[in-house]
């Protein structure tokens, strides 16, 4: 791991569910993640990896250990404060774009902008920018449906960063990708930590290992 301080800290953290059955999901873990570095999560389906990285972007509870992030304790949390620092900090990719068919380019990227108090014209100046950082700022008034698979990444993508997050959660961003389509994305989000945000990649693609500063094993829900 590389520079930067402990921007993420878990202890001990795992998740069991009870129903239908007692279910062992995660085994307790720990994991330390600096600041703007990379991170990718590895590892067979079914292995833990996106319960891992649901409980780091705050959409899934563990069922114990402890999770830090800039030092502020994230546990016990409201769902409503957990809704808050997820607008507030985090940016996420999906293996599926999840875009508006209808909307333009920009216009589905206006969706990652959740601070109500931005002007139209600075949010439009936002929108316009991310789109020029992900190379697709001559496509920003295309409709989401007449847009390549790649492309459609690249606008999940600027949507994610639109609101400078503090993290990016991509989850298998390029499953559904060509080789080079798929190179294309991971040097995308590459740059991600170059702007300071901190990335977590979870993905089979070996790729994506390479370019990480640290790489998480998971294994029948075990860190390997």
């Amino acid at each position: 791991m590389t520079g930067g301080t402990a921007l993420i800290q878990l202890r001990g953290v795992g998740l069991e569910v009870l129903a239908p059955a007692p279910t062992r999901i995660l085994h307790p873990l720990d994991l330390d993640v600096a600041a703007g570095t990379s991170v990718t999560i590895t590892g067979p389906s079914g292995a833990g990896k996106t319960t891992l990285a649901s409980i780091i972007g705050a959409l899934q509870p563990p069922s114990e250990g402890t999770y830090q992030f800039a030092g502020s304790e994230m546990m016990g949390r409201s769902k409503r404060d957990l809704a808050a620092f997820r607008s507030q900090h985090l940016g996420f990719v999906f293996q599926h774009s999840h875009l508006i068919e209808e909307r333009s380019s920009i216009a589905n990227v206006a969706l990652g902008i959740t601070d109500p108090t931005m002007s139209r014209m600075d949010r439009d100046q936002r929108c316009q920018h991310v789109l020029d950082l992900v190379g697709l700022a001559s496509l920003a008034n295309r409709r989401a449906a007449d847009l390549s698979g790649g492309e459609r990444h690249r606008v999940a993508i600027a949507r994610a960063l639109a609101k400078s997050p503090s993290v990016l959660i991509a989850d298998e961003p390029t499953a559904a990708l060509d080789q080079p389509t798929g190179q294309a994305i991971l040097d995308l989000l590459a740059q991600v930590t170059a702007r300071g945000a901190t990335l977590i990649v979870v993905t089979h693609d070996v790729r994506a290992a390479e370019m990480a500063d640290q790489v998480v094993s998971i294994v029948d829900g075990r860190r390997a």
